[in-house]
């Protein structure tokens, strides 16, 4: 298992260059390719998101109070609450619409076609099993991944089985 913590991200920027990112993972690892990328993204205005063609997200809201993804081609998508996951394809223009001030999300990225995700909010005494990447994610707190401590904002990635407390 590989543990990633908060303080260890980079600060970047979005790949329009109109926000700040923490990359957490990829694979493969730093390459615009990628087949799959976990970040951190951090929203200080309404601003356009950026485009990537044959890219699927999952968008997690995880600090602020709330925001709205209008897109150019389907129904837009309130995201006001926390930990709630949102899948939608990062291939259509998407302009995200701040509530009440800025906020931060969490964002898994999968290539489509070559990978699939699924994201869930776990509480203690979770016990995962799956043949691909594993993703842990402290979003509240500290936890636990295998007998390892995260603090908030630390990542665990497994394969195989994970126990998360």
């Amino acid at each position: 298992m590989r543990i990633i913590r908060k303080s260890d991200l980079r600060q970047g920027r979005w790949r329009n260059g109109l926000g700040v990112a923490w990359d957490i993972a990829s694979e493969p690892e730093g390459r615009e390719d990628f087949g799959w990328r976990f970040a951190i993204a951090r929203i200080d205005r309404d601003v356009p998101f950026s485009i990537y063609p044959g890219v699927d997200r999952i968008f997690t809201l995880i600090e602020g109070e709330g925001l709205d993804l209008d897109f150019a081609s389907r129904p837009p998508l309130a995201v006001d609450k926390h930990f709630v996951p949102h899948t939608y394809p990062c291939d259509i223009e998407t302009v995200c619409r701040l509530r009440k001030g800025p906020c931060r999300a969490l964002n898994l990225f999968t290539r489509r076609g070559t990978w699939t995700a699924a994201a869930d909010i776990l509480s203690s005494g979770a016990e995962i099993v799956h043949d691909g990447p594993i993703l842990l994610f402290a979003l509240q707190g500290a936890a636990d991944a295998d007998g390892a401590a995260l603090e908030e904002g630390d990542t665990a990635i497994a394969s195989g089985h994970v126990a998360a407390d």
